[in-house]
């Protein structure tokens, strides 16, 4: 299917090359263990901004102890059946974690978090644009 050329033209544009002394954006590789130094240092490379991260590091608090806590007991069941489908219907947390970003969060530095989140089972929903 084609593109509308209007949209072509509005959306669409061509990439200019970066100028040579750019500085490239790249985030940290929790993959490496937790070095904190440079964890801070790589803030200057991830395009991200410190307000936003430091309301979003006490969101996942919340969101881990949450998940943290016991769940409420199963349903006593009449047959192995029923236990079967309640097994299946209970949720495994109390937390259901949804991640939701828009597409260019992938250009930035922020895209090696969001892989080692996924990765490491930490979200159980990613939700992005095209």
């Amino acid at each position: 299917m084609a593109v509308p050329q209007a949209a072509q033209d509005a959306v669409l544009q061509t990439s200019q090359p970066m100028p040579a002394d750019s500085v490239e954006v790249k985030g940290y590789d929790f993959n490496k263990g937790i070095d904190y130094h440079a964890l801070l240092q790589t803030f200057r490379t991830t395009g991200f901004q410190a307000t936003n991260f430091g309301m979003a590091v006490e969101e996942v608090q919340r969101m881990l102890a949450k998940r943290a806590e016991a769940l409420p007991p199963a349903e006593e069941c009449d047959s192995p059946e029923e236990a079967a489908i309640a097994a299946e219907s209970q949720p495994k947390t109390n937390c259901t974690v949804f991640l939701g970003f828009t597409s260019n969060m992938i250009s930035s530095g922020v895209r090696d978090t969001l892989r080692y989140l996924v990765q490491h089972k930490l979200v159980d929903v990613v939700v992005t644009t095209a």
